[in-house]
């Protein structure tokens, strides 16, 4: 590992005085040393900037906005401000693991292809129980995730500074409250990904979040950068085809065999697009919706489906030798119940 690259951490900070220290804490006590931490407050109105000012860490540089920007604006002013090789993002009440940088420095400096990375993340705080989530590791496995869920969690990934350089790090209020969903859609087709499967970051989950007080607005406007998915590989999804996706990620499952038929009808529809205009890994592809496939299968108790399924069915079932049993997605079928409210907050929002 290079010790001596550069790391500049953004975070952005707005009436962040409950975890702001402990957070601040966190990137202080890594154990990769060479690193800038610009934090922005946004006109906060509580002791934001008191507490950011109160250290004295000379790595620390303290940006105070004359009024409120906004998230989308203040991530952009702050990335402007980085002088560093690698940028790495981090929110005001999150935890970061003492040897994320490190981490992902290495991992970087050994996969010069790879241009974004981020890493496994645990629920904390407002949750039954804290519970680590892990991502998709390749970059064809991220990008056809980004179908279902946001398969990047943003306070956990390192940058490339080439990334901003060229243009690619750009946040946009074209969708708001999802605007790193819509940042990763576009990023990740010119941007190779990665995740790592190591914990690197504590995600603190509390109702003063923007995806718990705006989530209907983050919804629709995730749906919507779905709907520009299907787009560029060349579908153009109608109404009743938008609500089956939706269905599939709200794991709202229609009980019958008649919902399963559609369901294979409409990814074989992706996967024929997809074969002419080539936006996802076929592969990818075809692993990703054989497994969601099954999951509904599994989940809807549809032993015997294979006697009434569609030929585009075929494509998905398991070999008649396997009875649809239970699964690794059955396996944690509760564990994705209980942790629902946390994936669709990784949804899409930049923060």
């Amino acid at each position: 590992m290079n010790s001596k690259s550069l790391i500049s951490v953004v975070m952005p900070a707005f009436n962040a005085q409950a975890h702001l220290a402990e957070a601040m804490q966190s990137v202080l006590g890594q154990t990769y040393e060479n690193f800038e931490l610009i934090l922005v407050d946004d006109g906060s109105s509580d002791e934001t900037l008191g507490i950011a000012r109160s250290f004295s860490d000379p790595r620390i540089r303290v940006v105070e906005n004359e009024k409120n920007l906004g998230l989308v604006n203040t991530l952009n002013k702050a990335l402007g401000l980085c002088k560093g090789d690698y940028i790495a993002r981090m929110d005001s009440d999150d935890i970061c693991v003492p040897e994320r940088f490190a981490l992902q420095v290495d991992f970087l400096e050994r996969h010069r292809e790879v241009g974004v990375v981020g890493g496994a993340i645990r629920f904390f705080d407002n949750v039954p129980a804290p519970y680590t989530f892990r991502f998709p590791t390749s970059h064809d496995d991220i990008r056809v995730a980004l179908m279902f869920y946001c398969p990047l969690a943003h306070p956990a990934l390192m940058f490339r500074r080439s990334v901003y350089d060229q243009g690619h790090l750009v946040y946009t209020s074209e969708f708001p409250h999802a605007e790193d969903y819509w940042l990763w859609s576009r990023l990740t087709r010119e941007v190779r990904t990665a995740n790592l499967p190591d914990l690197l970051l504590h995600y603190r989950l509390h109702k003063k979040q923007v995806s718990t007080s705006e989530s209907n607005h983050q919804y629709l406007a995730s749906r919507a950068v779905r709907n520009w998915m299907f787009e560029q590989v060349g579908v153009a999804a109608s109404p009743t085809e938008s609500d089956l996706h939706e269905s599939l990620i709200l794991e709202r499952y229609g009980p019958t065999a008649e919902y399963l038929n559609e369901t294979a009808r409409w990814f074989a529809r992706l996967e024929a697009a997809n074969a002419s205009t080539g936006f996802w890994g076929e592969r990818a592809l075809r692993d990703l919706l054989a497994e969601r496939f099954r999951k509904v299968l599994t989940e809807t108790g549809f032993h015997t489906y294979r006697n009434t399924a569609v030929a585009e069915a075929q494509r998905y079932l398991p070999p008649p030798s396997m009875d649809v049993g239970p699964s690794p997605w059955q396996s944690t079928l509760a564990f994705r119940r209980r942790c629902r409210s946390a994936i669709k907050r990784l949804l899409g929002r930049a923060g």
